[in-house]
């Protein structure tokens, strides 16, 4: 009897070892400090334009002052960097036409106020410095591969995360033919709706 014990307390133990290892869903990660999560909470974004990189990674829900943030809400996602008061210099939009999982392809043929890509930079003076858009010209591909039910307007203290990749060419909307080139574009954003 007493063997049979060992060797059901060893079971058990094996069995908790093992579940505390399991890999998260990067879609369901969670704002806590949980010590098997250590990427909980952490939203970013990234993405080069014509060779140059930029990108944020923070937790805007916990820290306001992370210096940008990166939000899914209402078929929308706002990509932003901001400057030491908190003001917007870089945001990249996107509007969806369907809250769901898939490839998504922003272009002039088919911009319209529920389908839309933009990029705005915004100088030291408050105003445009230069504002990219799908509706100027140029194709971008957007993918969605994981969409979480949890939002952040159904439980504050546990949100999920939309996660997704972008790349191709986008127009200067300032005039001219600046066509600009998009790759490694992806992010990692919280639900909030």
């Amino acid at each position: 009897m007493k063997k049979i014990s060992v060797v059901l307390l060893s079971l058990f133990a094996f069995l908790v070892i093992s579940c505390e290892n399991e890999p998260i869903d990067p879609a369901l990660q969670v704002n806590n400090g949980s010590s098997n999560n250590v990427n909980a909470a952490i939203y970013k974004w990234r993405f080069k334009l014509d060779g140059v990189l930029y990108e944020w990674e923070g937790n805007h829900i916990i820290n306001p002052n992370s210096g940008g943030q990166s939000t899914y809400s209402i078929n929308s996602i706002a990509l932003q960097k901001t400057n030491s008061n908190n003001f917007p210099i870089l945001t990249v939009s996107m509007i969806f036409p369907s809250t769901s999982t898939g490839n998504f392809v922003f272009n002039s043929s088919n911009s319209s106020t529920n389908n839309a890509f933009q990029i705005t930079f915004i100088n030291s003076n408050s105003s445009i410095d230069n504002l990219y858009s799908t509706t100027s010209g140029g194709t971008m591909n957007v993918n969605i591969s994981s969409l979480s039910n949890v939002t952040l307007y159904s439980n504050p203290t546990n949100p999920g995360k939309v996660i997704g990749t972008f790349s191709g060419t986008i127009k200067s909307a300032l005039g001219g033919s600046n066509i600009a080139t998009i790759t490694d574009g992806s992010f990692e954003a919280i639900r909030g709706q």
